[in-house]
């Protein structure tokens, strides 16, 4: 049912496709998709108004792919789509494939689980313009290797239009096989962890020659995400809600956001799942990483506990029971964690105890706070 479903929704996507020559923009690596994605997106609509379709949620798997294209909104984490519901989305589908109008460009993201995805994706659609934002560890226990989880990602490049363009992070350790494996241009991205999202939006408006006025623009209007780099000012702490996702290169990243931040710096992370059998080895090394970012760090779940944090809870239900013990006034706050964690019962409590003054997604309102994400880093 399921290759009925993806050729179904790939017939489709690909019919408009061709009949309105879009243009391809593919965001992938092993962190900040989904926010790189969106600040892509930022600019390009302001750049080109009405031109420009920025694809849905992470819907960026096999079946993701063409449902973003055909403008579904699905979340697969937060529902579960039924028999029927499928019958009706692939009616929809195959409407959208005979009429649906798309604009000149697509900006979409192209995310890998298991061996061999984003190959099957790239077979089915090659981008003119690729994003790598940069691959590090993720998803291992579906991977024989890092090497393979690498050489997942690395069907990206690969790819690119030869006529096209690939961005790249320099801090990327896998650079020189990014550019070994793509016949495209190459663009050398120069930033740091927690400036991913900001970085490749401006680089790449730049090769578009987007006018200044306009990248500027789109930084002051870009926010991230839903619980990704969050942050709020409450009555008498400082939260930054990091809570959707945790691999060892995005808590590296919220750590070097949260070392920025006034106060005694508080690191609440939650397991980083789907490691496999190299999940010790990398919650021990992100456990003393944390250490010299922060004042404070607590764990939360089994696999947390290698942290070997100053204290430990078996889950976030426990953790959000008694967390509000372990803070107090002028704290800033990290809350971040595997989505199958629920960091976001944390972050619920915390805010229920402490009343927001500002609530702000938008990581300026850090920078011109505390320094923020374009403050001095040291994060490679």
């Amino acid at each position: 049912m399921k290759k009925i479903r993806e050729k179904i929704l790939w017939w489709a996507a690909k019919r408009r496709i061709a009949k309105y020559h879009c243009k391809i923009i593919a965001v992938g690596g092993a962190m900040a998709k989904t926010s790189t994605k969106k600040a892509i997106g930022t600019v390009m609509e302001l750049a080109y108004p009405g031109q420009v379709k920025v694809g849905y949620g992470n819907l960026n798997s096999l079946l993701g792919v063409p449902l973003s294209i055909l403008g579904f909104e699905i979340d697969f984490y937060e529902q579960k789509v039924g028999l029927w519901q499928w019958f009706v989305i692939l009616i929809k589908a195959i409407w959208r494939g005979l009429f649906l109008k798309l604009p000149r460009y697509l900006v979409l993201e192209y995310g890998t689980d298991k061996p061999d995805d984003i190959k099957q994706i790239t077979e089915q659609l090659r981008p003119d313009i690729g994003v790598m934002t940069i691959v590090g560890p993720a998803h291992l226990a579906n991977y024989p290797s890092v090497e393979a989880m690498v050489k997942d990602e690395g069907y990206l490049a690969e790819s690119v239009k030869e006529d096209g363009m690939l961005l790249v992070n320099s801090s990327d350790q896998y650079l020189t096989e990014h550019h070994q494996r793509t016949k495209a241009r190459v663009v050398n991205v120069v930033c740091s962890l927690e400036e991913i999202a900001i970085k490749f939006m401006e680089a790449l408006a730049r090769e578009l020659k987007i006018d200044e006025g306009i990248i500027t623009k789109a930084r002051e209007q870009f926010s991230p995400p839903a619980r990704r780099f969050n942050y709020e000012k409450l009555n008498g702490i400082n939260l930054l809600d990091d809570s959707y996702n945790a691999s060892p290169l995005a808590i590296r990243a919220a750590l070097h956001l949260l070392k920025k931040m006034p106060g005694r710096k508080v690191a609440i992370l939650g397991d980083m799942r789907e490691l496999g059998d190299y999940s010790a080895g990398y919650h021990k090394e992100i456990g003393a990483y944390a250490k010299t970012m922060a004042d404070l760090v607590i764990a939360v779940g089994p696999e947390a506990k290698e942290y070997g944090a100053e204290k430990w809870f078996e889950n976030s239900e426990n953790a959000s029971k008694k967390i509000l013990a372990d803070l107090r006034n002028g704290d800033s706050v990290l809350v971040k964690g595997s989505k199958s964690v629920h960091m976001e019962l944390v972050t619920k409590i915390i805010r229920g105890a402490y009343a927001p003054l500002c609530l702000s997604d938008k990581p300026e309102d850090i920078r011109e706070n505390y320094g923020g994400i374009n403050g001095s880093s040291n994060s490679q």
